[in-house]
């Protein structure tokens, strides 16, 4: 009788929709399956548009190569068009001497009654005019052909920029549509808790198998490294963590310099995460590893790019200070100070919220497209500069909080 009471006390705490005490949270209402169902879906949104955002940058690496190079023949191809044009009066010149003098009597002018002595001297002056007037018309050719040539690769270069465009232009708005399918997703599953905590689950446990994976990395280029009669350079004694930027400035220029790291064995260090950090980004977002890529002016890329739509919130990852900053290429930029002593730079924002001292997922500002983003689409140039030093690569730490 006892035990039919339990069944009946449980029975009514239900009817009435009493939480029950040991239920598995990970069944909770997810709008259909288990938590861990919703939380799976959204990971798979979320891996198709960080896949789409990389296709984008690469793509735009390489319009940026394409764009430099297309200058840089443009300005050529104008140079060899100018010494051509300055060497044509030459060339014509030339050739109306060298009609005077094909007559078979000579010049007149120059032979006339003249002795033997003055012939020789004229016949030796002619020789120098015709002498000069061949080299003129010798360097004249040459300039020719290397303007038909420069003008066939720049139309050639041209083509190819033209296509990279059109790629790009293809790329970018698949990742801006996988960004809003990943919206519509993340809203309809991402309702409760437990959906929360099985998807920081999931991720916590791919950022356990990245970072196996890279160790194991490590161990097999060590042991590739000392098998080749290495002492293995700039790994000391095992693993140095993060990548170091070989040069440029610290923060502010959205990529202005520094060869995107230095040679050697490197594991990419996560610099916050769990309560300690928050993604700097709060919505729907995608993004890819674009350290180092190519940018244009010859630069290289020193940071993430989060795609987002306009007006996305941007948070205070850590506690900090967030001081305003404006710059041509970034635009509307913060250099945020962290309370955990490293700095953090902010770029392309569409205007400032809270500035000064602020606490960590505080509102610091909104996705935007200032600065050279106006040519792109909206998105969160992102740094992170150990101890205010040189930008190392943001995507592990990044990867590993949004």
């Amino acid at each position: 009788m006892r035990k039919f009471g339990g069944m009946l006390v449980v029975i009514l705490l239900s009817s009435v929709g009493l939480p029950l005490v040991g239920y598995n949270a990970a069944h909770a209402d997810t709008g259909g399956g288990t938590a861990q169902d919703a939380a799976r879906e959204i990971a798979a949104a979320r891996d198709r548009a960080n896949a789409a955002a990389e296709a984008w940058t690469q793509a735009e690496s390489k319009l940026d190569v394409i764009r430099d190079e297309k200058i840089k023949l443009d300005q050529e191809v104008l140079s060899l068009q100018q010494q051509a044009n300055d060497l044509q009066t030459t060339v014509e010149s030339v050739a109306v001497n060298r009609y005077i003098g094909t007559g078979t009597t000579g010049i007149g002018l120059l032979t006339g009654t003249a002795g033997p002595t003055e012939l020789a001297q004229t016949a030796m002056l002619i020789g120098i005019i015709n002498e000069a007037s061949a080299s003129s018309l010798d360097e004249y050719a040459d300039i020719q052909k290397k303007l038909e040539k420069k003008k066939k690769t720049a139309d050639k270069t041209s083509k190819q920029f033209e296509a990279a465009q059109t790629n790009f232009k293809a790329l970018q708005q698949k990742a801006l549509d996988e960004v809003d399918r990943l919206r519509v997703i993340e809203k309809a599953r991402l309702t409760s808790e437990a959906v929360k905590k099985a998807l920081d689950a999931q991720r916590q446990k791919a950022n356990e198998k990245i970072a196996q994976d890279a160790a194991e990395k490590l161990k097999r280029d060590q042991t590739e490294a000392v098998g080749a009669g290495s002492d293995g350079g700039d790994i000391g004694n095992g693993v140095t963590s993060g990548n170091r930027a070989s040069g440029g400035s610290a923060g502010g220029t959205t990529g202005s310099g520094g060869g995107g790291g230095r040679p050697g064995i490197t594991i990419d260090q996560i610099y916050g995460s769990g309560d300690d950090w928050v993604c700097p980004i709060q919505g729907s977002t995608a993004f890819g590893d674009t350290w180092g890529a190519a940018r244009s002016g010859g630069r290289k890329h020193e940071g993430v790019d989060m795609i987002s739509s306009k007006g996305t919130l941007i948070v205070a990852v850590v506690d900090g200070f967030a001081e305003p900053k404006r710059n041509e290429l970034g635009g509307t930029t913060i250099w945020f100070t962290g309370a955990d002593g490293n700095k953090y730079y902010y770029a392309h924002l569409d205007a400032y919220a809270t500035l000064g001292q602020v606490v960590k997922g505080e509102v610091i500002g909104y996705v935007g497209d200032t600065g050279n983003a106006r040519f792109s689409t909206p998105h969160l140039h992102f740094e992170i500069h150990p101890l205010g030093g040189p930008a190392v690569n943001p995507y592990p730490t990044v990867r590993a909080n949004c």
